[in-house]
């Protein structure tokens, strides 16, 4: 089961985003091993969806650190240690260790946001906005953006029971899964560029561009606690990076 609802989603992914600054801004694998274990982790464990986000941190982030342990391990020219020869490439120290950073921070990365964006009530989060009075284009963009994530999984089930369904059958080897893979993604991109062009035309049959206040059918949960919460953590990161930066610069 999902985890109940203690902060406003609006909370929750900024404080998302800012930890993700902050990862950036520090640039230190402690700093970032710290994050993956003390708040990643356990964000996950508590989501009640732990098998779904880690498949999709997996997904995300595997081939990122695969393709930079092949590059940076065999292609680092900073490397002086070398481990092992293979003709133009060489395995070196330097190249791993940097590899090793940064599959740790692309882990960090992926592990917070989609924690947070297949947790977030969607609903909620666009209601919220809502109240607070964004831009409607905005919030729109805000809430189809943190929504992808788990419609586009909803849907590539969808997609695949069908396939089974007509008698697709995946074999052992490579070429079977990639043609069981063509199956399934073909037809979930086009469904997703059928949907975008159909909810423009809805969005705009119901007036989504005109000049109106807007109302939300849905009670505001946001807090005052909570909006003095996000204004002195995006205060306290912003002041804490220009520090940290300034620092790393003069030192």
């Amino acid at each position: 089961m999902p985890h109940r609802r203690i902060y406003n989603p609006l909370t929750e992914l900024l404080t998302a985003v800012l930890l993700v600054v902050l990862v950036l801004v520090v640039d230190h694998w402690a700093f970032s091993l710290g994050v993956l274990v003390l708040v990643v982790l356990p964000g996950i464990l508590l989501s009640g969806r732990a098998r779904r986000i880690g498949i999709a941190i997996a997904l995300v982030a595997g081939p990122l650190v695969i393709s930079s342990l092949l590059l940076h391990g065999l292609f680092f020219p900073e490397g002086e240690r070398v481990l092992l020869q293979l003709g133009i490439a060489r395995v070196t120290m330097e190249g791993l260790s940097f590899a090793a950073v940064m599959g740790l921070r692309t882990s960090v990365f992926a592990g917070v946001l989609l924690t947070a964006a297949m947790t977030l009530d969607i609903a909620e989060l666009v209601a919220t906005m809502t109240h607070r009075g964004w831009n409607r284009k905005l919030v729109f963009v805000v809430g189809s953006a943190v929504g992808l994530i788990p419609h586009v999984a909803l849907r590539g089930q969808q997609i695949t029971r069908a396939q089974q369904a007509r008698g697709l059958v995946v074999g052992p080897g490579p070429a079977s899964r990639v043609r069981g893979l063509m199956t399934v993604v073909t037809p979930l991109v086009i469904g997703l560029l059928v949907d975008a062009s159909e909810r423009n035309h809805m969005l705009e049959a119901r007036g989504f561009s005109a000049a109106v206040p807007r109302t939300s059918y849905l009670p505001d949960s946001d807090t005052i606690g909570q909006r003095l919460y996000r204004r002195v953590l995006g205060l306290g990161v912003g002041v804490f990076s220009g520090v940290w930066i300034l620092w790393t610069v003069l030192r």
